[in-house]
């Protein structure tokens, strides 16, 4: 009885109905070239159809074009590229259409599209080398006395079977039991490379450019390096190292800055961090803390169990996101110091990198603070003709051609009690639901590279953003004035638009910059969603 009933009902539906109308998966297109175009090439549209999904937009089959053209050329023994500015709908010539527009607006299966474009010779370019082919440069900072060149030797002795280069200063002057441990490093390395006319912070766009030059020229001529160690004098600022890893592609090319690893004399470091710093200049102590990736607490024997806690918290107080190693004669674990990826912004996207930063503050009282980066003076003999910028005072331009450069320090002397105010070392998360519209991204960078000294100082800025309209995740990481953003895997099918970031700095004004990044955030394209950590 049911079935029957379902069968009178369904007889009686009236018969006007539309069918469903199932959506289109594919659109199968034919180019045509504009004559005046003069292609030196024959290419038979009929036998190369183009096969566009009916989401693509108008630049996706540009882009599909292009590639064609430049594969089939090249096939045919002219190798050509095709740069395509004008599209359209062969039935319709008088109309150039929206690059943005879906193609599916203005195509059925069967049409043919019209291009016209400025075709050049091809230029071969390289493939760009995926970030774990190349080879990893590790920073080794930490000051006079540390212990840098006796866990340089521990590294060398442990992974004897791999080839490593050091690159190294050779600056002032050494005791026996350095020279000792030189000459040691000396027979264990696979390469040594010496800049011995003075800090590598002051030669860092001469010296230390040609010596990993001169490493990557062996490696293309067949030599085989495995890794490069830079070892800096004990009162180098690591930040301009830094920066030239994150602006000379011709160096990243082949070389990728895996980590910034301090090292840390645990007896002695409480003192460099209270040594009192003229106005404008730089602690170099507090800089290596810093920006340090690791930091391993060497002789921890020399020191109570009180003193090691009160030196570990002095650390926390400073930079809150490095891993703190125990050690003594910089013995850790070989592990530790590999494959750190804290500069590959494509490993971002594995990192819960909201943890990172406790949204806590902490003063410290009466002694000098650390504005923000540009120019500081020549306080650990530098060539007098240096340029390089090494210390604090504004913060620097973000956003590789959003933002505009800032400086002008605001860096603060010491005082006592009667001169006396807060260095405030603070870190915070925002992680919010959401879209970011790419117009209102470029004008957030602007304003970080030009943000008041009132509102603080950034350190460093590690993000994952979604990007409206926009199929992959994008990574944006800023060290000081300095910064890079690259897009890394796909959203996932299904999955939530979630932007996450991490700002590391000084005094930084917490509620305008949450409220500045929040505001760039779409919240009609999901549910915005705020956490604080």
């Amino acid at each position: 009885q049911g079935r029957q009933r379902s069968f009178l009902i369904l007889k009686h539906l009236p018969t006007r109905t539309p069918p469903i109308e199932l959506p289109k998966m594919s659109i199968s297109l034919k180019v045509w070239f504009h004559p005046s175009m003069r292609l030196p090439v024959q290419i038979d549209a009929e036998a190369n159809p183009f096969t566009v999904p009916a989401s693509a937009t108008v630049v996706d089959l540009m882009d599909m074009c292009e590639e064609f053209f430049e594969k089939h050329t090249a096939e045919a023994g002219t190798p050509l590229e095709l740069q395509i500015n004008v599209l359209w709908n062969t039935k319709d010539h008088k109309k150039a259409l929206n690059p943005n527009e879906k193609v599916s607006q203005h195509f059925a299966s069967g049409d043919s599209f019209g291009v016209y474009g400025d075709v050049q010779p091809a230029i071969f370019r390289e493939p760009p080398k995926p970030e774990e082919e190349k080879v990893p440069v590790t920073i080794l900072t930490g000051f006079l006395g540390s212990g840098k060149t006796t866990l340089l030797n521990y590294i060398l002795q442990e992974q004897k079977e791999k080839k490593i280069a050091i690159i190294e200063n050779e600056f002032g002057e050494i005791s026996i039991d350095d020279a000792l441990l030189k000459q040691e490093k000396k027979q264990l390395a696979e390469k040594i490379v010496v800049m011995d006319n003075g800090c590598m912070c002051c030669t860092i766009r001469g010296d230390l450019a040609k010596g990993l030059q001169e490493i990557i020229g062996d490696i293309k001529a067949g030599g085989t390096i495995d890794a490069i160690m830079i070892e800096t004098t004990g009162m180098a600022d690591p930040v301009p190292i830094v920066r030239t890893f994150m602006s000379s592609p011709e160096i990243t090319n082949d070389l990728r800055l895996d980590a910034v690893v301090a090292m840390a004399d645990a007896k002695n470091l409480p003192g460099r961090l209270d040594d009192k710093v003229e106005a404008g200049k730089v602690n170099e102590a507090y800089q290596q803390i810093a920006f340090a990736d690791k930091i391993i607490l060497n002789k921890l024997d020399l020191i109570t169990t009180e003193q090691a806690i009160a030196v570990k918290d002095r650390i926390r107080e400073i930079n809150k996101y490095a891993k703190v190693l125990p050690a003594i004669k910089g013995r850790v674990r070989m592990d530790e110091l590999a494959n750190i990826r804290a500069h590959d912004m494509a490993n971002f996207v594995n990192e819960d990198i909201e943890k990172e930063a406790e949204s806590t503050v902490v003063i410290e009282d009466g002694h000098g603070g650390h504005g923000g980066h540009e120019g500081h003076g020549d306080g650990h003999g530098h060539d007098e003709n240096c340029t390089e910028d090494h210390g604090h005072g504004g913060h620097g331009g973000h956003g590789g051609g959003h933002g505009s450069t800032h400086s002008g320090g605001h860096g603060h002397g010491h005082g006592s009690k009667d001169n006396r105010h807060d260095v405030r070392v603070n870190s915070f998360a925002i992680v919010k639901e959401g879209e970011i519209v790419p117009r209102k991204l470029s004008m957030w960078m602007q304003m970080l590279g030009q943000l008041p000294e009132e509102k603080g100082t950034i350190f460093r800025i590690k993000a994952i953003l979604a990007i409206k309209d926009h199929p992959f995740k994008h990574v944006f990481h800023a060290v000081m004035d300095v910064s890079d953003e690259d897009d890394a895997g796909p959203w996932a099918e299904g999955e939530k638009k979630i932007n996450k970031i991490v700002f590391i700095g000084k005094s930084m004004d917490e509620p305008f910059l949450r409220s500045a990044f929040e505001a760039i955030v779409d919240a009609t394209v999901t549910t915005s969603q705020h956490m604080s950590l």
